[in-house]
C-alpha cells in the first residue's frame, strides 16, 4: 500500500497510506498512543474529502456517551474511528442511517470470529456478549458525534471500542464487562485488521442500503418490540410498544399504562439475550 503523507503529521507517531474499498478510498492511520481517535479523525476529515479510519492501542482521553470516559488497557482492546467528511456523498444521511450500520458492521464482523448466537445489539449500539457458561456482559460500545456548520453537518464521526484480551477495571457498573477472547473459538484475528474489516462493512452497508433497508436491518436485530424493560434510576417496568422516526422508542409502563418515549438509552435496564 502506498504511504500518503498527511499534512502537518510526523511519520514517527503512526502508519499512513489510501486504502480502496470497492470504489471508495479509505485513508487509514494507525497510532501506538493518542488522545481520541474521535478527536484525530475529526482533523482528518477538515483536510480530507474521502472517509478516514483512526485506529490506537491506546487512548489517553477515549470517551464515550454523555461525556463519560471510555478506558481501555493498552494494547488490549481495538480503538477505531470511522469518519465521514462533509463532501462524502454518503456524509449528509441521517445520523440514525449510521448508528444502524455501524452496530450492523460491528455485530457481522465479530459474528465471523464468535458464533453469532454468543452476540447481541443493546439498543441503540453496544454489542454484548455471552459467552458459555457465564454471564452476559458489555463488549463493544460505540459514540456517534457530529459536527454541523450551521444547519448542515460537516462531519460524522463513529467511534468504537472493542475489548480484546481484557477487561478495565471499572469499579461499580451495573453489568458485567466481557472480551472476544471471553468466547472465541481460535486465536483472535490482529486489532488492526479486524478494524479495517469493520470500517469496510461499515462504509459497505452505508453506499449500498438506503435509510429504511439500514433502519429495519437495525430494529430487526435489536428486538425491541414487546420486550420489558427497566428505566433507571428507579427501574420502573415499561414494556416497548414501537420505535419512533428518530429511533427512539415507544413505552407503555407496565403498573399504570401511562405511554412513554425513551430516548436515553443508558437508562435502559434489561440483558439483550432474555425476553
Amino acid at each position: 500500500m502506498a504511504v500518503y503523507e498527511f499534512r502537518g503529521m510526523q511519520k514517527t507517531h503512526g502508519e499512513q497510506f489510501w486504502r480502496n474499498l470497492g470504489q471508495v478510498q479509505l485513508a487509514v492511520e494507525h497510532w501506538q498512543e493518542l488522545d481520541s481517535t474521535n478527536d484525530r479523525a475529526r482533523a482528518l476529515c477538515q483536510e480530507l474529502s474521502q472517509p478516514v479510519l483512526v485506529t490506537a492501542a491506546h487512548q489517553r482521553a477515549g470517551r464515550g456517551r454523555h461525556g463519560r470516559s471510555w478506558h481501555d488497557l493498552p494494547g488490549s482492546a481495538l480503538l477505531m474511528t470511522l469518519g465521514l467528511p462533509m463532501h462524502w456523498n454518503q456524509a449528509q444521511m441521517p445520523t440514525l442511517s449510521l448508528l444502524a450500520a455501524a452496530a450492523l458492521g460491528v455485530f457481522e464482523e465479530l459474528a465471523r470470529i464468535v458464533p453469532a448466537e454468543y452476540l447481541r445489539i443493546k439498543y441503540p449500539n453496544d454489542v454484548w456478549l455471552k459467552p458459555p457458561h457465564a454471564p452476559a456482559g458489555k463488549l463493544c460500545g460505540m459514540l456517534v458525534e457530529a459536527d454541523y456548520i450551521g444547519a448542515q453537518r460537516s462531519t460524522s464521526l463513529v467511534g468504537i471500542g472493542i475489548n480484546l484480551t481484557s477487561v478495565p477495571m471499572l469499579g461499580d457498573v451495573p453489568y458485567p464487562i466481557r472480551c472476544l477472547a471471553d468466547a472465541a473459538p481460535a486465536a483472535l484475528p490482529d486489532a488492526i485488521e479486524l478494524a479495517e474489516q469493520i470500517a469496510e462493512r461499515i462504509v459497505s452497508l452505508l453506499v449500498h442500503h438506503d435509510h429504511q433497508a439500514l433502519v429495519e436491518r437495525w430494529q430487526e436485530q435489536l428486538q425491541m418490540l414487546g420486550r420489558r424493560v427497566l428505566i433507571r434510576p428507579h427501574r420502573v417496568p415499561v414494556r416497548i410498544t414501537a420505535y419512533a422516526a428518530d429511533g427512539s422508542l415507544c413505552a407503555e409502563r407496565c403498573d399504570t399504562g401511562e405511554l412513554l418515549t425513551v430516548r436515553d438509552a443508558d437508562s435502559l435496564l434489561y440483558d439483550p439475550f432474555e425476553r
